[in-house]
């Protein structure tokens, strides 16, 4: 592993990354306002998943699916930055490690949603309640990005392996 550090440590990205004053700040804010998008879009949609605020209809929900993605490919690309930017801390450290174990698990979650619960939930009036899987799927998101979130901040406090 050390090798792959080393390669990626060498690379115009990491260079990129550090030699600015700013490219790791501005990393850190577009981090952080992609991180709001995808938390709140994600809480309310499984929020009305789980069956809270069925009021709202589930297609109004199913709108803020753009916000999410969008929010993750703007923390997939400056997490993959921040990792080039310090490989030799990241590739080691227990808390990026379990962060990453369950992104994993929430693209999984997510497959299942895709798969086998948005099809039902199409076949649904507006306001009906959700299937027990579409809450499950719902609850176990909310689960894993939060635990996601928890280990993102962790990162500087639990240190390497």
């Amino acid at each position: 592993m050390e090798a792959i550090f080393d390669w990626i440590a060498a690379t115009p990205i990491n260079s990129f990354v550090l030699d600015s004053a700013w490219t790791w700040p501005t990393l850190e804010t577009l981090h952080f306002i992609g991180l709001c998008l995808l938390m709140g879009a994600l809480l309310v949609m499984d929020l009305r998943l789980i069956g809270f605020e069925r009021a709202i209809p589930l297609k109004a929900v199913h709108s803020l699916m753009p916000l999410a993605i969008g929010g993750f490919v703007i923390n997939l690309v400056t997490g993959v930055l921040f990792v080039f930017g310090d490989p030799h801390r990241y590739g080691i450290n227990l808390a990026f490690q379990l962060k990453m174990l369950l992104v994993l698990l929430a693209g999984l979650n997510f497959w299942l949603y895709y798969a086998k619960v948005e099809p039902r939930l199409a076949t649904l009036g507006p306001t009906d309640a959700t299937p027990p899987l579409a809450k499950t799927v719902g609850a176990v998101s909310l689960v894993v990005w939060f635990g996601v979130l928890a280990f993102g901040r962790l990162i500087p406090y639990i240190g390497t392996g």
